[in-house]
């Protein structure tokens, strides 16, 4: 609508006659513009309170959707709830004051994320349907000729996202609502199974729970990065998804937009699997110090050489190559390598290392834990050779280099 618009020389705003809908059906001297906040409504009547279809319009800094979706169900309305926040718009529809439908401008809100996050479809399903689908032709029916999805299979999907939508609508904090009342016409009208009192609930509940998941990932910007377990850890499929998105280089705000869950569903899911021991969430601003209290100074110096490693294989892609050597090192070092985690920045728990060293005898304890780090270290190394382009491995192996001649003054002059 906004992009038909235009103004002509002396500032006249130009409405497409095709936009204009009933106006077109007013005289002018029937209209009347009306300013609300810093809008401009074009009212179909030219006095006050004769609306056809009464509006309700305000901001959600000072009424929450809660309190808005509360106020349409108790006085059973029939209309159309705009909510208009700066990067999305949702609608909700309501007939008698419960919902029936729902639309968004948020991607996650698509049916097609919808039906894979509710378990109805696969991802590899979506994209091979996506192909087929035309503005004539939506991905619904595609699905249903593919046989990946009955008639009810998608009603309920479609009843999903009509919750979903209007649940996430929550979350919204600033923004501004318009309600317009009147029976809304509609195609895709659902019938949910709950009430639309119990819908608000919900959406109240899933507000709350983001505030306690917001204390554990209160920056946006902090990075996830996996940790090499042992142990196999059974995962739903959504915590599957993240898990193989988590790559040590996407922030929670990264992931959030990738994954196509959802924040809600993102957090809860990124808390979970770090709850399992299964990553770790770093800031991006201070990348993970090493602790190494009593470690001596060699193996800290290898750790220090491996951080630059690691942050030169992630720029290439190779972000996950150290890990894997861990979880599968050179014969004789499996031990050394047990619990022993690395981060995205290649911040290594050297001192459980050293302390799987230390348990195979005090005196050979500082050689067993060099060898392994040096046996990481010339690895990674081998590795970023052939991933690097020739100027950047250059400049690392020069700085390696550096490292080690400086490790090897200070044992002199010791």
């Amino acid at each position: 609508m906004v992009r038909d618009l235009s103004f002509n020389a002396d500032g006249d705003l130009i409405v497409p006659s095709e936009r204009l809908g009933q106006l077109a059906q007013q005289a002018p001297e029937e209209l009347r513009l009306l300013r609300l906040h810093e809008d401009l409504l074009i009212g179909s009547q030219s006095e006050p309170g004769q609306r056809a279809q009464p509006l309700l319009y305000g901001d959600l800094r000072f009424l929450h959707v809660a309190e808005i979706m509360a106020l349409i169900s108790s006085m059973r309305r029939d209309g159309l709830l705009s909510l208009l926040v700066p990067d999305a718009r949702k609608t909700v529809s309501f007939i008698d004051g419960q919902v029936v439908f729902a639309t968004s401008s948020v991607e996650d809100d698509r049916l097609g994320e919808v039906l894979w996050r509710h378990g109805l479809v696969t991802l590899e399903q979506l994209e091979s349907a996506f192909g087929e689908v035309t503005p004539k032709k939506r991905l619904g029916a595609v699905l249903i000729e593919r046989g990946l999805l009955t008639q009810r299979q998608l009603y309920d999907g479609i009843r999903h996202q009509v919750l979903d939508i209007v649940t996430s609508a929550f979350y919204f904090e600033r923004g501004e609502f318009i309600f317009v009342q009147g029976a809304p016409v509609l195609r895709n009208r659902v019938r949910l199974d709950v009430d639309t009192r119990e819908v608000i609930r919900e959406g109240v509940r899933k507000v709350q729970e983001l505030t306690r998941l917001d204390e554990q990932f209160p920056d946006r910007d902090a990075v996830p990065a996996i940790r090499p377990v042992v142990v196999d850890v059974k995962l739903e499929k959504v915590e599957q998804h993240l898990h193989a998105l988590v790559d040590g280089e996407r922030s929670v705000a990264d992931l959030i937009e990738a994954s196509h869950l959802g924040e809600y569903e993102l957090l809860k899911a990124l808390a979970k699997l770090r709850r399992l021991g299964l990553l770790d969430v770093h800031e991006r601003s201070e990348p993970k110090r090493i602790e190494v209290g009593g470690v001596p100074e060699a193996l800290r110096v290898y750790a220090a050489m491996l951080v630059l490693v690691q942050l030169a294989l992630s720029r290439a892609g190779g972000g996950e190559l150290l890990a894997d050597y861990m979880a599968q090192p050179a014969e004789g070092l499996q031990s050394l390598f047990q619990q022993v985690g690395l981060d995205a920045e290649g911040g290594l728990d050297v001192e459980i290392l050293y302390r799987n060293a230390r348990a195979q005898g005090e005196a050979k304890a500082h050689d067993c834990a060099l060898a392994a780090l040096r046996s990481l270290l010339d690895y990674g190394v081998f590795q970023a050779m052939d991933l690097l382009e020739d100027q950047e491995c250059n400049a690392l192996l020069e700085s390696l280099d550096s490292m080690r001649a400086d490790m090897n003054s200070v044992a002199e002059e010791k």
